[in-house]
């Protein structure tokens, strides 16, 4: 699933196409087999012929804005990317939803094999702030200065206080935009064993985790995001992350800095990997 940097990416390589003039957004003929995309034709032809002034990112949420009032939400869900198409010649990807034509290429197309994608039209922005999950959205993790004495308060909260801190790193509420891949290399890191109660970790392993979730989101920024399975930047290459990655999708392999076994556990249905050598 694309986390935070991945979307970053994402927004990052759509930048050529800021500014230029909608032709037409087509529902493609495979997205009326779904029913969130049925008859919804009508609301995306409100916005032919208008400008895309900004894309923006919040968490793992892109923003679609033009210049007129209406905006578009979309979540690329578990396996959605855009895609940049260059010429006619170019042929939609195999589960192509949503292509956004302008009048000139390249135009865009939102491909998305397991359909857990979102796309929502919105009459403002402020309606868009108000969508429950950016509504209680946490620390964006990829700001350029870390807030970590916001960090240390929200993670200090009753409510984190006696779950496994593997798992409450994945709630969007505390930082947003991290999911199994960055929970994972934050932790190892940090050297902090993803079992710990969140209660039992000291002041200082709160900052140095802090600090590490903040090095590890820049740093999959940097590598154009981590490439597992369908996850592909606009221009069709991969990103490099997963080159330097310490324990993610690591099982039983060997930690480079002690040769233990990495280890491979499911916390809330999700899986998590860590050197319990190093990791303490």
């Amino acid at each position: 699933m694309p986390e935070g940097p991945e979307v970053e990416c994402v927004k990052r390589s759509l930048k050529q196409v800021i500014g230029k003039k909608i032709r037409k957004i087509k529902l493609t003929e495979l997205s009326q087999k779904y029913q969130k995309y049925q008859n919804k034709q009508s609301f995306f032809d409100k916005l032919n012929g208008c400008r895309l002034k900004e894309i923006e990112r919040i968490g793992k949420f892109l923003i679609f804005k033009f210049d007129r009032e209406e905006v578009v939400l979309n979540h690329l869900g578990m396996s959605g990317n855009w895609i940049l198409l260059k010429n006619k010649s170019q042929a939609l990807p195999s589960h192509s939803k949503v292509l956004i034509e302008f009048d000139i290429f390249p135009n865009i197309v939102f491909d998305d094999m397991r359909n857990f994608g979102q796309f929502k039209i919105y009459h403002n922005y402020e309606m868009v702030l108000q969508h429950k999950p950016i509504q209680k959205m946490g620390i964006d993790g990829l700001l350029a200065v870390f807030p970590l004495n916001e960090f240390l308060a929200k993670i200090g909260k009753n409510n984190y206080s006696n779950r496994e801190i593997g798992s409450v790193l994945l709630d969007q509420k505390l930082v947003a935009g991290i999911g199994n891949i960055y929970k994972s290399e934050s932790l190892a890191l940090a050297k902090i064993n993803p079992t710990r109660l969140v209660r039992t970790l000291t002041l200082e392993e709160r900052k140095k985790l802090g600090n590490s979730i903040s090095k590890i989101l820049h740093k999959a920024v940097e590598s154009m995001g981590s490439t597992f399975n369908s996850f592909r930047n606009p221009d069709g290459n991969e990103g490099s992350g997963q080159i330097w990655h310490k324990v993610y999708g690591k099982q039983d392999e060997k930690c480079k800095e002690c040769g233990n076994e990495i280890t491979r556990i499911v916390q809330n249905k999700r899986s998590t990997f860590y050197c319990h050598k190093c990791q303490i």
